[in-house]
């Protein structure tokens, strides 16, 4: 009866999801490419302050887009695009690997190897957190900017890993009750939900250069769902191997992406999507 209820509560945001999607309107690109300029126009202006930035936005976007319909396979391979393709693929994968989706996998299982009574409770909290931490970010996501927010939520992804490795490893020795894994558990959901998870899909939608952005894109997904899989798989293994161990290097794997993120990745806020290609297009 349990899983029943867990598993049809999804029809409750599923129905929302179905019924909020009928007041968000077309993307203003999609509808300047199939020259429905009024309703694009209709939709820019809830966007920007007054009709000359519209009017610009639309010019703007229209000679962007001469160059994406002649857009190619084999311009991935241009060398500042090539640069793009390989970030974004990057930072998807080695997201996985920070442990995003395997404490959400394995939870229940990562709380009772550590003791806890009541496993799913603790499981129960960490869905919360996520939900409530990522509707936070929806709020700060354009205010703080994407790569301030990878910056601090990563570092707080390190200093939590860390410490429930340490709980792991020499919790008995150190005196570390459940209470201190649990306080970090959460705070590595909060630090993570905050940061790469509600930032990923945006930085990939935004980071590539229009005649592009569809062949580039996909590839980055498809990367990231490539990563959940061998996470998903090779949890168990790394689990049975070392608990503390296996925390250790999802906190490893975190200075590689935050090393990207610096190097690499543009910050896209607030800036149009001509302005990011034309980063990617001088970066060679």
């Amino acid at each position: 009866e349990a899983w029943r209820g867990m598993l049809g509560s999804g029809i409750i945001p599923a129905f929302i999801y179905f019924t909020v999607i009928f007041f968000i309107p077309e993307s203003p690109k999609w509808l300047i490419i199939k020259g429905k300029l009024a309703k694009a126009n209709t939709v820019l202006q809830k966007i920007y302050a007054t009709d000359e930035e519209v009017k610009n936005e639309i010019e703007t976007t229209q000679e962007s887009l001469n160059g994406e319909t002649k857009g190619a396979w084999s311009d991935l391979l241009k060398p500042g695009i090539l640069i793009a393709v390989l970030a974004g693929s990057a930072i998807a994968i080695l997201g996985q690997f920070m442990g995003v989706n395997a404490v959400l996998y394995y939870g229940p299982k990562i709380f009772a190897d550590a003791g806890f009574e009541n496993p799913m409770f603790s499981t129960v909290l960490v869905g919360v957190v996520n939900m409530v931490t990522t509707i936070l970010a929806v709020f700060i996501i354009d205010r703080v900017g994407r790569k301030q927010l990878i910056y601090w939520g990563v570092s707080g992804m390190i200093i939590c890993l860390v410490a429930i490795g340490t709980y792991f490893a020499w919790g008995t020795q150190l005196g570390l009750g459940n209470g201190f894994m649990l306080t970090f558990f959460l705070a590595y959901v909060f630090c993570c939900a905050i940061s790469i998870s509600a930032i990923v899909f945006v930085l990939l939608s935004e980071m590539y250069p229009n005649s592009v952005r569809g062949r580039a894109t996909s590839i980055a997904g498809f990367a990231l769902w490539i990563g959940t899989y061998l996470i998903g798989q090779l949890t168990p293994v790394l689990l049975g191997w070392s608990q503390a161990g296996t925390f250790f290097i999802f906190a490893a794997m975190c200075i590689p992406y935050m090393l990207i993120m610096w190097k690499v990745i543009p910050e896209t806020t607030g800036k149009t999507l001509e302005e990011i290609e034309a980063y990617w297009n001088n970066k060679k």
